[in-house]
């Protein structure tokens, strides 16, 4: 796995530096694992990371201390990181450490906190330090991807697109939802990825009218449309396709069906460029929809951000009552995100077509470019 370099870890650091400062933080104490690894290039099960304004303390237990010394010693990793084992547990050993940093305002990760922790902590430091809750600050760092990042991530969208050929070789008549799943995972494997980013969704016949459907022992039948939902894992990064097959010869229904949602898909990648908002891009897909009488088929978001995590910001979604235009997302270049409208009918089954963007100063480019159109299996 390809390590962050020095640079992109430094100003990922100072971007999150300018928000703490903004919020009169001394320090922040990151325990998502997604942000561990991201401010240090860490992958690990259990860490934590205290970011003050002069140093990063990356704290980790015996499991992984060889491979974050490793880290702080090499050429492509921050200079002067401190490392510190932990000793008896987690929340004591970061404790100390806050004690002896003797921080004043400590900034916490609201969202990855229990109500147990928060308590602990705020009744543990409560004589020297303020504890203040931060929401989605490194999020808000993550959501435009570096150079290192966009390599990563295009490279992966690239495997893939490659990979999709093959996937739509498995669908035919008789096999089962789970032994092509199967078979997905394992392709994803010898593509080149670590594994796969989520269960694979293989979903057919009147199944696949739902959007999350896990496969099944269902065995496909001539006639059914096939749902084919999967991603991987590359350098710790996340990317996701979706298309449709149908075994056999598809109907007027499951071409209307298709033909609709590639409509809505290419209208909604059409918009994708700085200056719009995600919620454009969600509205260009469901008026397609709308027009062709199949509004209310589509229930989802029209897409989600990709990165370390397989859903991140931006959310591609429409503006409602309860989320203004002033909180919508503004399109940047670097912000990486799925386009993937659907359209789903009870009783006879559903069409999702996904793709990878990112969006550029031009306007965007397809991650996971290979052919949308539905494959007869």
């Amino acid at each position: 796995m390809a390590l962050a370099s020095r640079t992109d870890l430094e100003a990922r650091l100072l971007r999150v530096r300018e928000r703490l400062n903004k919020l009169e933080l001394e320090a922040l104490l990151v325990t998502h694992i997604p942000n561990v690894f991201y401010l240090t290039g860490m992958r690990a099960s259990a860490a934590a990371v205290l970011v003050e304004m002069d140093s990063v303390t990356l704290i980790t237990d015996s499991r992984y201390i060889t491979v974050a010394r490793s880290l702080a010693d090499s050429g492509s990793s921050l200079k002067a990181i401190r490392i510190v084992q932990v000793v008896d547990s987690y929340n004591e050993t970061i404790r100390e450490e806050v004690f002896q940093r003797k921080l004043s305002r400590l900034g916490v990760e609201s969202q990855n906190m229990t109500m147990k922790e928060a308590l602990w902590y705020g009744q543990e430091l409560k004589k020297a330090t303020t504890v203040e809750a931060t929401d989605g600050l490194v999020e808000e760092v993550r959501i435009l991807k570096d150079a290192g990042e966009v390599q990563s991530l295009r490279h992966a969208g690239s495997l893939l697109a490659s990979a999709v050929p093959l996937v739509l070789d498995l669908v035919r008549k008789g096999r089962t939802e789970r032994a092509i799943a199967a078979d997905i995972d394992r392709l994803l494997v010898t593509q080149g990825f670590e594994g796969r980013a989520f269960e694979t969704i293989v979903a057919s016949g009147p199944r696949s009218a739902l959007p999350h459907a896990r496969p099944g022992q269902r065995r496909l039948e001539i006639g059914d449309l096939v749902l084919l939902d999967f991603g991987g894992i590359y350098d710790g990064y996340c990317v996701d396709i979706t298309r449709a097959a149908c075994v056999g010869p598809p109907g007027d229904e499951a071409k209307r069906l298709h033909e609709a949602v590639l409509e809505a898909q290419t209208a909604a990648i059409a918009v994708v460029r700085p200056g719009n908002f995600a919620s454009d891009v969600d509205t260009a897909a469901r008026d397609v929809l709308k027009e062709r009488d199949l509004a209310d088929a589509f229930g989802h978001s029209t897409g989600h951000g990709l990165g370390i995590e397989l859903h991140e910001a931006p959310l591609v979604a429409p503006v409602n009552q309860a989320k203004t235009r002033a909180t919508d997302v503004m399109l940047k270049a670097g912000m990486v995100f799925t386009v993937e409208p659907g359209v789903y009918v009870p009783g006879f089954g559903g069409v999702r077509i996904e793709d990878d963007v990112i969006v550029t100063l031009q306007g965007c480019d397809v991650l996971t470019e290979v052919s949308r159109r539905l494959a007869v299996g």
